[in-house]
């Protein structure tokens, strides 16, 4: 037994009075003088023990009386755990991610926690709630209950490890206190969850309510394929669980529905594909026609028109003859500078530049060079076999000595991202072309082609692209390869990051313009329902923009300077949350860990944990029987 207020037990000393009063007789007797002994009351008479009998009662339920009236107002009371009497920090984790549109068998997941939440948790007891997007410090539902019920959906889901390491940050250094943490979701099967996810100094209590319906179908993926002028939309479905064997995928250009189809739902292949029309500017909706859906039903794509890319080879006209042919007159405004006639002017007008085969660089071209770079411009370099590496050191700190044993180039880099998309599979019987010298290459970023001697021979440094080596055919035999067109191809392409067909919201996403802003000017991403400046790099001829909290909202929007409109930008939701696979937690349950499946028990057992049994209305009881007693034993003893 435990007590409230425990220093009014100090009061149990008072009755030391009485006893003492009792034991020592103070009262004296005293003879008093009567006229006529007839007006005296008869007497009855009491022998010695029996009067002393009823004293010592009298005292003893009068010590007992004042003995209960004290331990009642001590608020005496017996604890339901150890943890009901410490002192508490509490950590609610409510997801409020997309999957938790999912309909419960009271309505939405996150609408009925919440409610849930609100019925059951004391309204009073201090707490820190946090979501995916939101966190409410040292609050109570009291003062928090309006801010709950308007919670909306975030496409931005924690994962489980960041989730915990949050949580833990949200609870004090004093180690007086029990800490508990209390995660509401549905625990989706996409990141990685185990009971080490969670601190294990922390009593852990993981509530997991689930859909009704575990099944659906979404829109996995979308391209756009072009193949001899010919446009087509390729889209991915991807079907969980769902018993339907077709449904119907309607194509929207703007608000016009250009295309339909029924497409027939397969375990392994689920694939359709949409003819577009073939022109440019086009802001697509792709949509699937049934409305119990949960997730994932739409999505926005655009395709715009591809702007010529500028670039500038600065070399003799012998040795460009190859990559006039790689830089074609349709995705390309080629510029050719002879290096004894170079228009500097003229570059920062550029997305690539190519120095192609110079033996000696002037100061002048290094400097504009330099500068070119710093404002985000491509520079790919091919040296000469007789190049002054004093010189291109000036330039650059990368080329090393010359190596003149003949060599086989036999590394690919599938995985970076000039050559990613460039074969369908890895290549084993490829004709390696030879290299009959090359310059050793060091402090570079990543490696695109290697040599059989383990040297590069072209590597990424900065937004540099070098070669180790010539590529006239009297140093190689690369031109003839089939590799090397793609290569230089697909750096060109890379100077600029054109717009894919969608971008996805709450991940960072790197879009570039070719537009040349002033140093006031400012771009905004705008739609029907929002306007935002965006976090913007002005790049030369190019602006850069970055994207990743906003927008919050998938749809199409514009791209704007002014009144100006320079391109249309489509965002999606990444479609983890049309997962439909769900932890087990009922495995994670250990000495930290507890599970439930009901929010309203859940926190109704968190509860009794911390109630406790008050006795002070016992007390008082006893306290009122021992004051009958004493009146009685007055009365009739």
């Amino acid at each position: 037994m435990q007590f409230g207020t425990p220093t009014i037990l100090y009061a149990l000393f008072a009755l030391l009075i009485p006893i003492i009063v009792h034991l020592f007789q103070l009262r004296r007797f005293q003879k008093t003088a009567f006229t006529n002994v007839k007006f005296l009351k008869e007497l009855e008479v009491q022998t010695r023990k029996s009067s002393q009998l009823k004293k010592w009662l009298t005292l003893l339920t009068r010590l007992l009386v004042f003995s209960c009236i004290i331990f009642a107002f001590a608020q005496p009371f017996i604890p339901n755990s150890e943890q009901a009497t410490q002192k508490k920090e509490t950590v609610v984790y409510i997801d409020n991610s997309l999957s938790m549109q999912a309909k419960g068998n009271k309505g939405t997941l996150l609408h009925t926690n919440i409610q849930d939440f609100i019925e059951t948790f004391s309204s009073t007891e201090n707490i820190t709630v946090l979501t995916n997007n939101n966190t409410y410090k040292n609050t109570n539902l009291e003062v928090l209950k309006k801010e709950l019920l308007t919670i909306k959906y975030s496409p931005q889901q924690l994962s489980y490890q960041t989730l915990s390491f949050k949580a833990d940050q949200l609870f004090s250094k004093n180690k007086n206190t029990h800490k508990r943490f209390i995660a509401i979701s549905d625990f989706q099967n996409n990141k990685l969850l185990n009971p080490d996810t969670f601190n294990t100094n922390i009593q852990n209590t993981l509530i997991q309510t689930l859909p009704v319906k575990k099944e659906n179908i979404s829109i996995d993926t979308a391209y756009i394929e072009t193949k001899l002028n010919n446009n087509s939309l390729i889209v991915n479905l991807k079907n969980q669980n769902s018993s339907l064997n077709t449904i119907p995928v309607s194509l929207f250009q703007n608000d016009s529905l250009i295309s339909k189809v029924s497409a027939e739902l397969d375990k392994n292949n689920n694939q359709l594909t949409f003819p577009l029309p073939n022109k440019n500017n086009l802001n697509l909706k792709l949509l699937i026609n049934k409305d119990d859906l949960l997730f994932d039903n739409e999505l926005f794509l655009t395709k715009i028109q591809p702007k010529k890319l500028n670039a500038l080879t600065i070399g003799k006209s012998s040795s460009n003859a190859f990559l006039q042919k790689i830089f074609s007159k349709d995705e390309f405004v080629l510029t050719e500078n002879d290096p004894s006639k170079i228009q500097y002017a003229n570059f920062s007008n550029q997305n690539i530049i190519v120095l192609n085969e110079l033996e000696n660089l002037s100061a002048a071209l290094i400097q504009n060079i330099q500068t070119f770079e710093k404002n985000g411009g491509t520079v790919l370099i091919i040296p000469n076999e007789n190049s002054n590496l004093a010189n291109y050191k000036f330039l650059l700190p990368n080329y090393g000595s010359l190596n003149k044993n003949k060599t086989r180039l036999t590394e690919l880099n599938y995985s970076h991202p000039i050559l990613k998309d460039v074969f369908e599979k890895k290549v084993n019987n490829f004709q390696y072309p030879t290299i009959q010298k090359h310059y050793q290459l060091k402090n570079y970023e990543t490696l695109i082609l290697g040599l059989e001697n383990q040297s590069p021979l072209l590597v990424q440094y900065k937004n540099y692209y070098l070669f180790a080596a010539a590529l006239n055919k009297d140093n190689s035999n690369i031109k003839q390869s089939p590799i090397i067109v793609p290569t230089i191809y697909n750096i060109a392409k890379s100077s600029l990051k054109l717009g894919k067909p969608y971008q996805l919201i709450a991940q960072e996403n790197t879009i570039e313009i070719p537009f040349k802003l002033q140093k006031d000017e400012v771009v905004h991403i705008t739609s029907d329902e929002s306007n935002f400046i965006p976090l913007q790099e002005i790049k030369g001829n190019k602006v850069q923009i970055h994207t990743f909290q906003q927008p919050s909202k998938a749809g199409i929007y514009s791209i704007n300077q002014g009144e100006k409109k320079l391109s249309s930008l489509a965002y999606n939701h990444n479609r983890l949350e049309s997962n439909m696979n769900y932890y087990t937690i009922e495995n994670l349950r250990s000495d930290h860990i507890t599970t439930g499946t009901s929010v309203t028990k859940s926190i109704d057992q968190i509860n009794s944990m911390n109630e406790v049994v008050s006795l002070w209305k016992w007390f008082i009881i006893f306290a009122l029987i021992f004051l009958g007693i004493e009146l009685l034993i007055l009365k009739y003893l």
